[in-house]
């Protein structure tokens, strides 16, 4: 049922007239975006709906392994996750999946070391006006998934579809690359439940494969309601960036990207005074910003925010979960050998490299097809992390504090997603 008003819904919003585009002035534009934000609620209330749900039927199953077994351990938290495993056209596992399918593709309309070698300018005018198929496919991803990015909740971000030259640098890495595909076959829900290590009764079983049934429905709910829910900002992110054109052509702003350090209120004031007050403010957060998109919070907080100390909050975790501190980290840890290295930032990422960053969202997903594994500081079994790489197969550790700043972009490391440990190793001889 919410599948459907989620279908719904989508082809409302992919519908949407943005009047606030045909404007053609600043105080006109800001009236018409304004008076839009209701037309958006039903959006985000549909995705809260879907969270709030699947949320629900998630604990409802946990619930069910954790009183089979009669404790909270291993097996349990492992059969949790394989149940969560599914590849039923996941929205955030259709993204990798999907990049795969074109880098393929494009192996087979045009030379490998060709496309490789263009600039990303090149290669992105040759698959936006190429009529092979790896041009349209490429065109098709752009159309499901171009309102999509990394911190797609924020309005100033750059989304695919506006600038798709990372997403082209990464095709260009992953074209020709003979990696096996590791998106695993979807099993039944009897062979699943029937390779679980919590042992079930009969009516466990039972019971869990009508809750299962609902889990799954409310994952590819949260997922698809949320990239509706990111669709209406994107129309806002449309309507301020042309917003942004028009103040600074008026001679509102100086530049167009100020309008992004300001209130909504301000704007309006700006509007009706042009108050110089209000364009130091956004010169002054602007000059600031870099600093503060650099503080990491605590996942839970009481009081006013506060920056986590990264050294203090390193040694805390070390204690409560080791029983030593951060100095004694890579002395202590017994760990098994697995994979290659990391970059922390979505840049240049080569076949066989790990991932470590802070937390990842869909706007990694491009490059799950190209790496060999993941690590995250924040994270539980249902993050983003860790539920695209089951479907990929990938080893995966996340809740890790402090590991982006352990690691740096060029070591080499060990990953044992099993046993949840990462260490760096010695540089290898040329």
């Amino acid at each position: 049922m919410i599948l459907n008003f989620l279908e719904k819904k989508k082809k409302e919003i992919d519908a949407y007239h943005l009047d606030f585009l045909t404007k053609k002035t600043a105080k006109e534009t800001f009236t018409a975006i304004v008076r839009t934000c209701s037309d958006f609620d039903i959006s985000a209330m549909a995705h809260v709906d879907c969270l709030t749900g699947s949320s629900m039927w998630n604990m409802i199953m946990f619930s069910i392994l954790s009183n089979a077994k009669g404790d909270l351990d291993n097996d349990v938290y492992g059969d949790f996750a394989k149940l969560l495993a599914t590849s039923s056209n996941v929205e955030s596992a259709n993204i990798p999946h999907a990049m795969q399918e074109v880098a393929d593709q494009i192996a087979k309309d045009i030379n490998c070391e060709e496309f490789k070698s263009m600039s990303p300018e090149q290669a992105e005018k040759w698959l936006q006006a190429s009529t092979s198929l790896a041009g349209y496919k490429f065109r098709q991803f752009l159309k499901r998934h171009g309102h999509r990015c990394l911190g797609e909740f924020d309005v100033h971000s750059i989304t695919w579809g506006m600038d798709p030259k990372m997403l082209v640098k990464l095709l260009q890495n992953l074209v020709g690359v003979n990696k096996e595909n590791k998106k695993k076959e979807e099993e039944s829900i009897s062979e699943t439940i029937s390779g679980l290590q919590v042992p079930l009764g009969f009516i466990s079983k039972c019971l869990l494969k009508f809750v299962l049934l609902q889990c799954r429905r409310g994952v590819r709910g949260r997922e698809a309601g949320k990239s509706i829910m990111i669709k209406s900002i994107h129309h806002w992110r449309k309507g301020y960036r042309h917003l942004g054109k028009l103040m600074a052509s008026e001679g509102y702003l100086p530049d167009e990207e100020l309008l992004f350090f300001l209130t909504i209120n301000e704007i309006n004031d700006l509007l009706n005074t042009r108050s110089p007050n209000i364009i130091s403010r956004a010169n002054y957060r602007r000059k600031i910003f870099p600093i503060l998109e650099k503080y990491k919070f605590p996942e839970i907080m009481k009081g006013n925010p506060k920056p986590i100390n990264d050294e203090d909050e390193i040694n805390r975790f070390c204690q409560l979960r080791f029983g030593f501190n951060s100095d004694s980290f890579q002395k202590r840890w017994t760990l098994i050998p697995h994979i290659f290295c990391n970059p922390l930032r979505p840049v240049c990422l080569l076949p066989g490299e790990i991932l470590i960053t802070y937390s990842t969202d869909i706007g990694w997903s491009p490059y799950f097809p190209i790496i060999s594994g993941v690590v995250t500081e924040l994270g539980g079994l249902i993050s983003h992390g860790a539920v695209v790489s089951r479907e990929y197969g990938l080893p995966c550790v996340v809740g890790l504090q402090g590991a982006t700043k352990k690691f740096h972009t060029g070591d080499y490391v060990l990953l044992d997603g099993k046993k949840g440990i990462l260490q760096r190793l010695p540089q290898p001889e040329k």
